[in-house]
């Protein structure tokens, strides 16, 4: 009998592949790897440190090469994560005089535009679907130490207990301590001068204030998504799920004595500092004013230099997210390219076999590896020209309101591609040869093909 070779649009027996796999780390790259792998026939034990699934925080960009991965797990999908993203017309800009500067037309069906959703209700979408497969989810277990031999994988409990595995897969963000030990490099993040502001409540704190509503205009058809741009500063207000929501958020340089706390609660009066000169500054207040307490966090904006592997020595531990490629916000891709890591290993896997998982674990750094360096570069870029906010240079990239969209990056079908060239960087891996990834531009420019703004 033939045995039916796995395909981008099917998903293995339960448990079928005889690959068991640990991973630590259960926030969104950590619950899709749970998810991926499972539907890639592994057996998944799941660890994370915080008592239960439950995540605060704002909002996250998803795109279509986000969605390739999430909504081949089930029809439910599509419409589970329409249930919790903002539906935008468009992204107006304005100088902070409340100027009109430019506007981004916002078609739903573009599959050059990123869905904005809410991080809570994704991480509770991606959790349900991981506790109905059955799968071993440990929460409040600190992970203290990692190991490795020629055969399996595992991890060291705070109360010295020993879980071993075929492999280990760590999705710990930014702060990773598996990060150095897998890779034995200097994994320290640096700070790139820049920290955020970021809150997200319920409109019902504004929608009787008649100095705040207006953010809830016409939001029974869409949302609104407005950036004014000050010097150093930017601030966004709009609203989520046609105006059941209020999200806010201001990038800004004034770093000093802040820790790198993702969710360091924050006093917006601070915020109202940076506008109330503004022309428009009145109009803004109004809204950050009715922040409710413990909805404003405050945190470093943190990066690090790509890395020259993720795997480790043995082959058998490797780090993907955040963990692997902290990502700027301003390019909405640390979610996606998140969700392409924990698709793209949990294949990889699949394809390579019990009884060669280093080698399936190392070509997934190198289907991987080129793509998120070349996004990590320009999120800094695109950073840095947010706060420049030059609306007077003749170049169309210099413009504040100029966001990069290359097809590579948001068409790109991550399940479909591991298929497809899973073989080519198998062999480069065996024999030590070189692999030139299909899934990048291979001179590192991330907008070589100009989107007008």
């Amino acid at each position: 009998m033939s045995q039916t070779l796995p395909t981008a649009e099917t998903a293995a027996v339960p448990n079928s592949s005889g690959i068991t796999v640990i991973i630590v780390g259960l926030g969104i790259a950590g619950l899709t790897t749970a998810v991926e792998c499972h539907r890639r026939g592994h057996s998944v034990i799941g660890f994370e440190k915080r008592e239960d699934h439950h995540q605060l925080g704002d909002l996250v960009g998803l795109g279509a090469n986000g969605m390739n991965v999430l909504s081949r797990w089930d029809k439910s999908m599509r419409p589970a994560l329409d249930a919790i993203r903002a539906v935008i017309s468009s992204i107006d800009y304005y100088d902070s005089g409340g100027e009109l500067k430019g506007s981004l037309p916002y078609a739903s069906d573009d599959l050059l535009n990123v869905h904005v959703v809410q991080r809570s209700g994704l991480i509770d979408l991606l959790y349900g679907k991981a506790r109905d497969r059955g799968i071993d989810l440990r929460f409040g277990v600190r992970v203290c130490d990692y190991w490795e031999s020629e055969g399996n994988a595992g991890i060291v409990l705070e109360n010295g207990h020993k879980v071993a595995a075929d492999c280990v897969i760590a999705a710990d963000g930014v702060h990773s301590k598996a990060t150095g030990i897998f890779t034995g490099e200097d994994v320290a993040p640096y700070s790139t001068g820049a920290a955020i502001y970021r809150s997200h409540f319920d409109a019902r704190a504004i929608r009787d204030d008649p100095e705040a509503n207006w953010i809830l205009n016409s939001t029974a058809q869409a949302d609104n998504v407005n950036m004014y741009f000050g010097k150093d500063t930017t601030l966004l207000v709009g609203t989520v799920g046609k105006g059941k929501y209020v999200s806010w958020n201001m990038p800004h340089k004034q770093v000093k004595g802040l820790s790198n706390s993702w969710l360091q609660p924050a006093d917006p009066q601070r915020v109202m500092e940076f506008v109330k000169d503004w022309p428009i500054g009145q109009k803004l207040t109004a809204i950050l004013s009715k922040t409710p307490p413990q909805r404003c966090w405050n945190h470093s904006i943190l990066a690090r230099y790509p890395l020259s592997t993720w795997v480790s020595k043995g082959g058998r531990m490797i780090v993907i997210g955040d963990a692997a490629h902290p990502m700027h916000p301003n390019l909405a891709q640390g979610a996606n390219l998140a969700i392409e890591d924990a698709a793209v290993v949990a294949i990889c896997l699949e394809l390579c076999g019990k009884e060669n998982v280093p080698i399936g674990l190392r070509v997934m750094e190198k289907l991987r590896h080129k793509r998120v360096s070349v996004v990590q570069a320009a999120a800094i870029k695109a950073m840095e020209r947010q706060f420049d906010a030059n609306w007077d240079t003749d170049q169309v990239q210099g413009k504040p309101t100029y966001i990069p969209r290359p097809a590579w990056l948001l068409r790109h079908d991550c399940v479909g591609h591991t298929y497809d060239e899973y073989q080519s960087a198998a062999l480069a891996v065996a024999n030590g040869s070189e692999y030139i990834p299909t899934n990048a531009p291979l001179n590192g420019v991330y907008d070589d093909v100009p989107e007008p703004a």
